[in-house]
């Protein structure tokens, strides 16, 4: 277990980012669907979207951030989420900022190739990975506590961060560790260093979150624990949920 320091960005950052989210939202239209559309720290990608069956993670380049010094952080989250890892160079024109590179303004931060994100797509059934399925399960708890009422400020998908969630409710501010479970694990074990993470958290009160995650083709009736196969969870399919809510530590 360890900190994670990164300073907050720039306002000239944030104007560049956020002309970098709208040129893209207006690109994918409705087929792109956002996983980070937020600057809240600490993050591994500045931007992620999936299209399809293809996942996209993206480096926003301005003149002050390059990728040079987030390089590893950025292309590991990419590999942990089989993700095209991005670079989106932006310059800036008198009060706003522009896309560099051609079409989609993205550039593959291996290769060097330009990105068309639509090109991608194809009908290739491919596996979630533990990255999606973390970042899934985040999402399920975060909109159900924002049905609650309660002020989700921060979360994050980044697999080997904790807390996954910050929220807020009358002034006093928790946190939560989510994990998520699929065939045969019913239910998501707690990780080992659940006790130095609440320490870490200055003792506030925190909350674990297991949500199980079947496809959708699975007979219900199944039993999760069943030594009969089930179908995987494939990227863009239908599946169901299984969550029991906030457990108190």
């Amino acid at each position: 277990m360890y900190r994670i320091k990164q300073e907050k960005p720039s306002q000239d950052f944030e104007q560049a980012w956020l002309s970098a989210r709208r040129f893209l939202a207006q690109k994918g239209g409705e087929g792109l669907k956002w996983i980070r559309c937020d600057l809240n720290l600490p993050m591994a990608e500045h931007l992620s979207f999936i299209i399809g069956n293809q996942l996209f993670f993206v480096f926003v380049e301005s003149a002050e951030v390059d990728l040079k010094n987030y390089q590893k952080l950025f292309l590991n989250a990419c590999s942990q989420a089989n993700a095209t890892p991005c670079l989106m160079p932006m310059r800036k024109r008198i009060a706003s900022y522009e896309t560099v590179a051609y079409g989609w303004g993205l550039v593959n931060a291996i290769t060097g190739d330009l990105v068309d994100p639509f090109e991608m797509v194809s009908d290739e059934l491919i596996e979630m990975t533990d990255w999606e399925l973390h970042d899934f399960a985040i999402r399920v708890v975060v909109t159900l506590l924002e049905e609650e009422g309660f002020n989700v400020f921060s979360k994050q998908s980044e697999f080997n961060i904790d807390p996954s969630i910050w929220f807020e409710d009358d002034g006093t501010i928790f946190w939560v560790v989510v994990r998520a479970a699929r065939h045969p694990q019913k239910k998501a074990e707690k990780p080992e260093n659940i006790d130095k993470i609440s320490e870490f958290c200055m003792n506030r009160e925190g909350y674990f979150a297991s949500v199980f995650v079947i496809n959708s083709d699975d007979p219900l009736d199944l039993e999760p624990t069943s030594n009969d196969s089930r179908l995987p969870l494939y990227r863009g399919h239908g599946m169901f949920v299984d969550y029991d809510g906030l457990e108190k530590l």
